[in-house]
């Protein structure tokens, strides 16, 4: 990274499509969990900027507010201080304790005034240290943290997704094959080509920007089926008799997989930006994203006084195991949806846990 932070990851270390089914597949949604392992690269980038061991106090050293980035792997922001968790040093087993109540996060008595986290077992005996190190701010680990917060909304949208696309199957048109899928796929050779280890700085960068081309023309056709199939089904849904369930479903089915690839693709195109050292294009498609979204789970229809989504909710084939689940999906994507502000940030905290040797508290 140089002085201005243009970079946040080394521009000689592309590893974006790591699967055979990234390489080679053509599911897309098969593929890997993008927004995962970047944020593991941009979790190293800030680890390198942790300057101390240990912060005995901080600004928001609340207990519970710990406890919540050590169990849900979240960024946490309040005021001028960020949480970040220290993705490497929370142990899966550990968070579902602490989700199942099994373990929780308390005060630690070695310390005056009681401010270091602990994890506790049931009987209160103390299990793991939970260590804070604070960062040293520069334009590369602000945008480092910025990206992380951004690719775990990403992951976090595309999950609930994805539980909706369980219950779908459907065969993707030609047309969208061709409008969608393609320029995806080509996408993915010019990474891959910029992934080879015999790649030149230039050509490197070269295969970056014609992979951002291709994905934001992939993108656009998404956005513009995901206008042009909602325009059919409002034509479809006019009546409440005589309408034509299988086609109303099949434009359902569209939809569905619509913004869950929308989701994927924005991700990734980020991705590709931020080598590039484009941040302020990430930045663009990230907003354009959320205002896309947000109109299609929030935004009125013509004539109608609801959503696309509510549209959808009102049209699903619903059954025992799958009930209201639009309606439960537009809820909670709201706040994972809203804008975050862009601040400047005075203090940026890495939360870790580390084991206990002795195991007394």
């Amino acid at each position: 990274m140089d002085d201005k932070g243009i970079s946040i990851i080394p521009r000689n270390e592309v590893r974006i499509l790591v699967t055979e089914e990234d390489k080679t597949g053509e599911d897309i949604l098969a593929m890997s969990d993008f927004f995962g392992s970047y944020v593991q690269q941009l979790a190293d980038v800030i680890r390198a900027n942790a300057v101390t061991t240990y912060v005995p106090s901080i600004p928001i050293a609340d207990i519970g507010i710990i406890g919540e980035v050590v169990q849900r792997a979240e960024v946490i922001s309040q005021g001028a201080t960020q949480l970040l968790p220290d993705f490497d040093s929370l142990p899966k087993d550990i968070r579902q304790k602490l989700k199942d109540g099994i373990y929780k996060v308390g005060e630690s008595k070695q310390v005056d005034g009681n401010l270091r986290a602990v994890i506790v077992d049931e009987t209160g005996t103390r299990v793991k240290d939970v260590t804070l190190k604070e960062v040293n701010i520069n334009p590369g680990t602000l945008e480092a943290s910025r990206s992380i917060t951004n690719q775990l909304q990403m992951r976090q949208i595309y999950a609930k997704l994805d539980a909706i696309q369980e219950m779908q199957s459907f065969q993707i048109a030609r047309d969208r094959d061709r409008d969608i899928k393609v320029p995806f796929l080509d996408a993915r050779y010019y990474i891959l080509k910029a992934q080879g280890e015999n790649c030149t700085d230039k050509e490197r960068e070269e295969y970056l920007k014609k992979a951002a081309d291709k994905l934001l023309s992939a993108m656009n056709s998404v956005y513009t089926d995901l206008t042009t199939s909602t325009e059919h089904m409002l034509k479809l849904t006019r009546f409440p008799i005589f309408q034509r369930k299988d086609q109303i479903r099949g434009y359902i089915g569209f939809l569905s997989e619509d913004i869950q690839v929308a989701t994927k693709f924005v991700g990734l195109r980020m991705q590709v930006l931020d080598y590039l050292g484009d941040t302020d294009g990430a930045q663009i498609e990230m907003s354009r994203y959320q205002r896309v979204m947000t109109d299609f789970f929030t935004k009125a229809l013509p004539n109608r006084g609801y959503s696309a989504a509510t549209l959808i909710h009102l049209n699903y084939p619903y059954n025992a195991e799958n009930r209201d689940c639009w309606y439960q999906l537009s809820e909670d994507l709201k706040p994972a949806l809203e804008p975050k502000q862009d601040k400047e940030k005075e203090h940026i905290y890495l939360v870790s846990v580390e084991e206990d040797e002795d195991g007394e508290e």
